[in-house]
């Protein structure tokens, strides 16, 4: 084998891992029938789908949390609408709180509708359970083992994107980068080392439409051990169109 054939094959395999987990729950965690609790996480119907509070494991690893734009209020309307566009697949979404009770709605089916998959929920839940709307995390992927991303837009697009980490020590961030097609076209960074989220934005209006690498450099401080640094990699699709 070529030298340059290897190096390709274990670039690839890198990128597979560090995007490489998954939006459904594992079997462990399932979606109980019934719960006592009206607001617990538990199955519902009229859509189908599970919901409720749920708290959220802490997780062994850096990830990421959230690809979305949102354009809410301080208070929900009677209805909340999430929407992630057409690809040609139908994507899997799951919408998060990591703050207060906690709170997660997943396995859950969006609706085509035109350009775009749609799902409208009612949101007597998150009032119920006192969610504030600006703590809601959402990210989407498309079928398949190679996990490519989508945003959602959650309600309306606030012409740009969040994009959240979630990191169960504190974490630093040197550097982040987002390319296309190899040449990196924003960057950021967080120095100041913090536990659980960590969030960045991305104005994008006048990119073009197609497919960017995240790439993020990161440093774990866990007490009493040397610090880890890591890179995470993940793909995602981008559109201007979706930003208006």
């Amino acid at each position: 084998m070529k030298p340059q054939s290897a190096i390709a094959i274990f670039t690839s395999a890198l990128c597979f891992l560090a995007v490489s987990f998954t939006l459904t729950p594992s079997p462990a965690a399932a979606c109980p029938r019934t719960a006592s609790n009206y607001l617990t996480y538990q199955r519902r119907r009229n859509p189908d789908r599970c919901e409720g509070i749920r708290r959220q494991a802490s997780g062994a690893s850096f990830r990421l949390v959230s690809f979305a734009t949102k354009g809410l209020n301080d208070t929900f309307n009677n209805t909340l609408t999430l929407r992630i566009p057409d690809l040609g697949q139908t994507p899997t979404a799951i919408l998060r709180s990591y703050q207060g009770k906690q709170y997660q709605l997943d396995r859950f089916t969006p609706r085509r509708r035109n350009n775009e998959y749609r799902f409208n929920l009612a949101t007597d839940i998150l009032n119920g359970a006192i969610i504030s709307p600006q703590s809601l995390r959402a990210i989407a992927k498309l079928p398949g083992n190679q996990h490519i991303y989508l945003p959602v837009i959650v309600d309306r697009t606030s012409e740009e994107y969040e994009i959240v980490f979630h990191s169960p020590t504190r974490t630093l961030i040197p550097n982040l980068e987002i390319r296309r097609n190899g040449e990196v076209i924003h960057s950021d960074r967080r120095l100041n080392p913090r536990q659980g989220e960590i969030r960045f934005t991305w104005d994008a209006k006048n990119e073009p439409a197609d497919r960017y690498q995240l790439r993020v450099e990161y440093e774990q401080r866990s007490p009493n051990q040397r610090p880890e640094n890591g890179v995470y990699l993940a793909l995602f699709h981008h559109d201007p169109a979706w930003l208006h």
